[in-house]
This record gives C-alpha cells, sequence and structure tokens, in this order.
C-alpha cells in the first residue's frame, strides 16, 4: 500500500514474474518486463533483465530472416524494418516463436506440449475440470492437493502462491473504524462526546460510516442486542453472516427475534418474526452443519425451556424437548458425543440430537451458570480417549453407546464450587487439559481428568465474573487467563499447583450483570494477544500485557489504566454474558471485530443500539477465520465452513509444535504466521488496432499466502496522459488465485498509447493494503491503438 514511482516495472514476487503468451487475434498483451505476447489461457514468466526476447535474436543486426533465393521476408515473418528468424512469426509488430498454433508460453518462448497450457509463465498439464473455487468459507476445492480451481478456466491448475509471504506489522499500531453499524441511533448532542469516528453537525453526532436503519416492515421496534453476534457463512456465498437476537423497548428475556445480516454490508439476509418462534434475546445461538448436508443450522434458546432450530434459507425448522433447569443468557454448544453420524447439541446439563429430541438430561447440579444467568456449558475430551465430555460448571460428564441407540452417561467427576462459566487449556504444557472455572468473583483451575482443584484467586473488586478466555497474553508460550469482574478486568496466571497469580488489572464499569465476556486475539501477529471487552459504557482493546513492562518502566505496575491501552470508544450496554468476538466477517480473509450495543437502559455512555462492525483503517490486523459459531468456541469445534468434526482435534495439542491452547479466542488458522497477500498484475491486453475507445483488461493475481476481498483497486494508465479510470474486482482472491478486470475509455489524445496498470491503486498513488512485496504492482507498458500503414 505504498506511494508508487510509475516509472518502475516490477512484475517480479518470489522470483515468478508475470506476463501473457502472444497470440494473433489482434491484441496486444503484456504485464512483466520485456515482453509483448498475448493468450486466452494462462500466465508466463518474464525475465527482469530489460532484454525483450521476442526481438532481441531479429534486431541485433546480424540476420535479417529474408529467403536466401530471393532476398524477400516472408509474409508472415515480416514486421514492418524488421524480417523475424526462421521460427518465429510476426504478431502485431513483434516477433514470436512459431509454434504452429498455440502462442509461445513464457519469457522463454517456450512451445507447450499437447495437452498443456500456459499458466504462471511455465508449461503445465492442468488437472481436470472444476467448479468450486476456494474463498474464505470454503476451504476445500474439487482440485487435488497442490492445485486450485481456476473459475475463469474451469480447470484445476498449480497453486504458485508463496507460503513465505508474510507482512509484520508494527505491534500495537492500528486504527480501528466502523465498517458498518445496524439498528438505531439515538440523537447524541456533542458536548456529550462522539463516537470515536463520527462528527459533529448541528451540535449532533453523525456517522461517517454506513448505518443500516432496521426497515419499517422488518419489526423495525426489536433493534436492541444484548448478546454476542455469531458469525458463519450460513447461506454458503463465501461472505459471512451475522447471527443475532434483538428486542424491543427492556424486554430482554422475553420475546426475542432472531436476525441474519450479510457481514460485508449489514444487509438484510433473513429475520425470524414468527410469534411462535420467539428467542430468549439475551442469549447466543450456535451455528453448525449438524446433519452433514453442507448447509449450516442455526440453534438457539427459545422464550421457554426448549431449544429452537432455524434452517439457512430462515424457515423454522423445530422446537426441541424440554429441558428441567432454569436459566437465562446461556448458549447452546455443537459437537459429536458419539463419534458418528449428525452432530449433538449440548445445552447446559442436558443434550439433543439433529431432530431436536432429548437424548440426555442430568436429573439434577450444575448446568454452567453464574449466579442464573446462562447456561454456557464447555465440551472437550478431557480423558483422552477420543470421546467428548461435558463440562456443565464444575461436573463433567462423560458417555458411552451411540446416540438413539444406547448412549449413556456418567459422571466423571464433580469439583467445588458446583456450578460457573468454564473454558478448557492445557495450563501446565503437561499434554493433558484443565478446567477453567469462574464463579462468584473467583477464578478456579481444576484437575481436567479428576476435579480437584488446583489453585484458586479472588477477581479483585469483587463481582460474578464472565466467562473466561484462555490465551497467551504475554507471550511467553503460557496460556493465561482472562475475565471481567464488577469494576475490573483481570488478567490471571496458574503458576502451578496452588499458585495463582494477577498479572494486570484495569478499571471498567460493570455494576449491573457483572458477568459480562470477553474475546481475545492476537491482531499484529506479534504473539500476544490482546483482549477486546466491552462494558457499560465502552469498547476497549487492552494489550496483553502493560506496555511499559516492556523495559520494566514505572508504568509496569500492574494497573491498565486507559492510558496504557491501544483503542476506546463509546458502546453501551445494560450487559448480561455478551462479549465481542472476533472473525472475518466480510470474507476478505481478515480480522473484523463485531460487537452488539443496546441503548434502552440509560447506561454508561448512550449510543447506538444494534450491531457494530470495526475494522482497521491500516490494514494491519492478521488474518483470521471467517466464524465465530458459540459462545464457547475454540478453533477445532467448528470449520470454516461451520462443519462440526465428527472427532475433534484437542485445541490443546494441534497444531502441532503450536498448538492454539486457548478457549474464546480465534487464530490466524493452520496459515504461516502473519500471511499476506501478493497482489501483481498479468496479462494486460489494449486494443492494437487504430481506436477511438480504448478496451484494456489485466488479471489481478495473488501470489500471496493470504486471500483478499472484492473491491481491489486496479488503476490503468497512459504514460503520457496518466490515469484513465479504476476499476475493482469483484470477487474475493483466494492466495494463488486471480481475477480479470477490465475497462474501457475513451482515446487519451492520438494514438498510439502506452499503457499500464497498477494493482492496488485509488488512481493517486494510494494503496489499501498492506502485502508481502510492495514493489511488483506496475505492470510493463503495452502499446495500444497502433495506427496501421
Amino acid at each position: 500500500m505504498d506511494l508508487r514511482t510509475y516509472g518502475v516495472a516490477a512484475c517480479v514476487a518470489a522470483g515468478i514474474g508475470l506476463v501473457a503468451c502472444g497470440g494473433d487475434d489482434g491484441v496486444d498483451t503484456t504485464a512483466g518486463p520485456g515482453v509483448s505476447s498475448t493468450s486466452s489461457t494462462g500466465l508466463t514468466t518474464t525475465t527482469t533483465d530489460g532484454t525483450d526476447p521476442t526481438t532481441a535474436s531479429s534486431t541485433d543486426g546480424t540476420d535479417t530472416g529474408t529467403d536466401s533465393d530471393t532476398g524477400v521476408c516472408p509474409a508472415a515473418r515480416d514486421c514492418g524494418d524488421v524480417c523475424c528468424e526462421v521460427g518465429e512469426l510476426c504478431v502485431d509488430g513483434a516477433c514470436q516463436v512459431d509454434c504452429g498454433g498455440p502462442d509461445p508460453c513464457g519469457a522463454d518462448q517456450v512451445c507447450c506440449g499437447a495437452g498443456e497450457l500456459c499458466y504462471v509463465g511455465q508449461c503445465v498439464t492442468p488437472g481436470g475440470p472444476c467448479s468450486s473455487a476456494v474463498c474464505a468459507t470454503k476451504i476445500e476445492s474439487d482440485c487435488d492437493e497442490g492445485q486450485l480451481c481456476d473459475p475463469e478456466l474451469s480447470l484445476c491448475v498449480p497453486n504458485f502462491a508463496d507460503p513465505t509471504c508474510a507482512f509484520d506489522p508494527e505491534p500495537g499500531v492500528f486504527d480501528p473504524i466502523p465498517r458498518f453499524t445496524w439498528g438505531s441511533r439515538k440523537m447524541r448532542p456533542c458536548t456529550d462526546g462522539c463516537q470515536k469516528e463520527e462528527i459533529c453537525q448541528n451540535d449532533l453526532c453523525v456517522p461517517t460510516w454506513n448505518h443500516i436503519q432496521v426497515a419499517m416492515d422488518d419489526e423495525p421496534d426489536y433493534y436492541q442486542c444484548v448478546m454476542s453476534p455469531m458469525v458463519a457463512d450460513v447461506d454458503g456465498d463465501c461472505v459471512p453472516e451475522i447471527i443475532f437476537n434483538t428486542y424491543k423497548n427492556s424486554g430482554y428475556t422475553t420475546d426475542g427475534i432472531l436476525r441474519v445480516i450479510r457481514g460485508d454490508t449489514g444487509a438484510k439476509v433473513f429475520t425470524l418474526a414468527d410469534p411462535e418462534y420467539r428467542t430468549d434475546p439475551g442469549s447466543h445461538p450456535a451455528i453448525g452443519d449438524l446433519d452433514g448436508d453442507g448447509t449450516p443450522e442455526i440453534i438457539v434458546p427459545g422464550e421457554g425451556s426448549y431449544l429452537i432450530a432455524v434452517n439457512a434459507d430462515g424457515s423454522p425448522r423445530w422446537k426441541s424437548d424440554t429441558y428441567g433447569f432454569g436459566g437465562k443468557s446461556g448458549s447452546p454448544s455443537l459437537a459429536n458425543f458419539d463419534g458418528q453420524g449428525a452432530a449433538e447439541i449440548a445445552f447446559g446439563r442436558a443434550i439433543f440430537d439433529v431432530n431436536g429430541a432429548l437424548v440426555w438430561e442430568a436429573p439434577n447440579g450444575a448446568t454452567g451458570a453464574n449466579g442464573g444467568v446462562g447456561p454456557l456449558s464447555c465440551v472437550a475430551d478431557l480423558t483422552g480417549d477420543g470421546r467428548p465430555e461435558l463440562i456443565a460448571g464444575g461436573t463433567a460428564h462423560t458417555f458411552t453407546g451411540t446416540v438413539g441407540v444406547d448412549f449413556a452417561a456418567m459422571t466423571l467427576w464433580t469439583g467445588s464450587p458446583a456450578d460457573g462459566y468454564c473454558g478448557v487449556a492445557d495450563f501446565d504444557l503437561d499434554g493433558a487439559p484443565e478446567v477453567a472455572l469462574v464463579n462468584s468473583a473467583n477464578i478456579y483451575i481444576f484437575n481436567g481428568q479428576t476435579g480437584a482443584t488446583l489453585a484458586s484467586v479472588g477477581i479483585p473488586g469483587g463481582g460474578a465474573g464472565g466467562a473466561p478466555n484462555i490465551a497467551d497474553f504475554d507471550g511467553d508460550g503460557i496460556p493465561d487467563i482472562g475475565t471481567a469482574g464488577g469494576d475490573r478486568y483481570v488478567v490471571a496466571r496458574y503458576e502451578g499447583p496452588g499458585v495463582m497469580t494477577i498479572l494486570w488489572t484495569a478499571d471498567t464499569k460493570d455494576g449491573s450483570s457483572q458477568r459480562t465476556g470477553s474475546s481475545v486475539f492476537d491482531f499484529d501477529g506479534d504473539g500476544r494477544s490482546e483482549v477486546i471487552y466491552g462494558d457499560e459504557w465502552y469498547l476497549r482493546i487492552y494489550p496483553g500485557t502493560e506496555p511499559d513492562c516492556a523495559n520494566m518502566g514505572p508504568l509496569c505496575d500492574g494497573q491498565m489504566t486507559d492510558e496504557e491501552i491501544l483503542f476506546i470508544d463509546i458502546n453501551s450496554s445494560r450487559t448480561r454474558s455478551e462479549f465481542p468476538v472476533v472473525a472475518d466477517v466480510d470474507g476478505d480473509f481478515k480480522a473484523e471485530i463485531i460487537v452488539s450495543t443496546n441503548n434502552e437502559s440509560n447506561q454508561g455512555a448512550i449510543g447506538d443500539a444494534g450491531v457494530e462492525v470495526f475494522e482497521d483503517r491500516l490494514d494491519n490486523w492478521v488474518g483470521t477465520l471467517p466464524i465465530w459459531n458459540q459462545h464457547t468456541y475454540h478453533v477445532t469445534n467448528a470449520l470454516a465452513d461451520a462443519s462440526i468434526p465428527q472427532v475433534e482435534p484437542p485445541n490443546w495439542s494441534v497444531p502441532v509444535g503450536d498448538p492454539y491452547n486457548s478457549y474464546r479466542r480465534n487464530t490466524q488458522g493452520e496459515l504461516a504466521s502473519n500471511c499476506a497477500p501478493d497482489l501483481v498484475p498479468a496479462d494486460l491486453t489494449a486494443d492494437t488496432v487504430d481506436c477511438q475507445d480504448l478496451e484494456m483488461s489485466v488479471k489481478v493475481v495473488n501470489q500471496g499466502c493470504l486471500g483478499v476481498g472484492p473491491g481491489v483497486n486496479v488503476a490503468f494508465y497512459d504514460a503520457e496522459v496518466g490515469l484513465l479510470g479504476v476499476v475493482k474486482t469483484q470477487s474475493a482472491i483466494p492466495a494463488g488465485g486471480s481475477e480479470t478486470v477490465s475497462l474501457m475509455a475513451a482515446g487519451p489524445g492520438s494514438p498510439p498509447f502506452e499503457i499500464f496498470v497498477v494493482v492496488d491503486d485509488d488512481g493517486s498513488g494510494n494503496g489499501a493494503f498492506n502485502e508481502c512485496l510492495e514493489d511488483n504492482n506496475e505492470s510493463v507498458p503495452v502499446d495500444a491503438c497502433m495506427i496501421e500503414g
């Protein structure tokens, strides 16, 4: 995204330059240094030494190429002042190798063999036909490993993405801005303070971003939101959706309406307005493909003691059997408890099958609630037998048999305290998981196999305590625990049996629920997770450690102040068990923050009500997964397409060598650390005949290891006149993928013209993407609209 000098033509990345092959269709195509050729089938490599391989042998004065008997140059080799050598043809005023029909490939002008095509400067044998290109939410294609589907060719081709392509942002340097907001706004006087990106007009705070007001025919009174918005690609279009509950007035426990909107624009996908399927509006949905049909279902707690299943098109699927315990603002967890067939739904101390039938419920005991808010139970294989246990507060249940046949349960252990919010990780790095539990202003660590209490610590300032976040906050490779109390956010560490310490605290404002959650994510990829937390007044991003602790300065005092944090903005909420989530919400492969907000209770800094999405103006946030499918999300519980694994890999041991070992934290997935895109132009084509209007096209190729979303700017220039126009890519471009864009423009003066393009350029030299290489966005020029004769 640097400013570019347009006189530099460097179309080389990872040792591969990209240009097109030559042809005789009246179009001149060039997108790399020193080559002029055309092709409709693929890309070719080029040299970077300034030599033009198409003309070098025929312009050095040693061989005119004329017929030795007549002294006349054959018409096919006649290039004006030059007669091409034997074995060459004149195409669009330049000599190129004669391949007997097909165009030559690459800088060396190789003739591809039968069954081969020219792709990325090489003659390759393509795979079979394909129809499904990969995207952020579809990581599997119908091509073999090492190939990807080119949608323009409908063929599997080699994937030349560079797995080492990385961009390392400066730690802690980013600038969150709203991408859009959905819901309703209160007119806020500027004297009360505006949101960071609002401006003051007529003494009122006015948004500078796109705000989507609820339509009058779409239950317009239901816009308050006090739950964690979930993220998943519900309709399979490669753009994730945001799934959330809304309520009207102050009815945050009954009469909720489930909504689904697009994650890129906030546009409505569907609203479940049927009065028979009203939800617990403070609850958190779970999204997953339970039956393996390729389409996810949405499971959400209803108004009463039952769950509701909703199809991807918004139609109700079922109401479950009833369960026998209470609680509000809870969340289901999806998992396969028998390791076969469809996945099941856990809620509190109960399990339901794919059709909503209650297959097991503990007759009494903990549910995974904290002071009546919940349940938020966890699922993990605590015993290492390949089958998951259900952790409901301070009780772990284990299972045998097959659902619908001989499914049975027994209590694995019961700890103390009996209930609370859970999380699972390997805190002592011995390969076996422990359970973290937050209840009544205390944090506990249980042995995952026996339930024995290993250590505990009080939450400074008190408060019930929110669901624990587990992540490496300080970059030492050992997971820590974050939770929110009544007026403090707390990060604690398990030091070993009997010992827990407080690493730091931060003052907050949550005297209402005192159970608000939080999420964690390593935005800058430096190995230290940041905390995203919203209380009654503000949305904050905390660094994993106090900045002054890097040099053990005087502000390294265990008290994180607002002056030390990375971001703060107005975000009002009455608070329940909700937290902001981090996911790729728009299919651009990069992280965004999705946060709920409400303003009916007059808590704190009264702002918007609904859902807000934040992105980084500087493009410094690293890539992440396009899913956060349930309150107890922990990466391995769901894939990018919302499918539920039959046997979930243990979060604390995969990937091998660098395990996630975290809870309520999103990651870069299995990508190399800080993977980045590398956008280059290829196959630049422009009319070569005398023309009044100029038609141009270019292929935008992503040679990096991280995809990009739609909307990459591509600027077309004339060497003398300057900018001709800017077009945007229309689809996401995955690592190794490409997209062709075109521009029709009036001829810039008198022909001939010299055309070149710059990828990731808004027409003024400014780019939007941080790439591993910033000096290869510009193509070499091509001649256009040549005057015949």
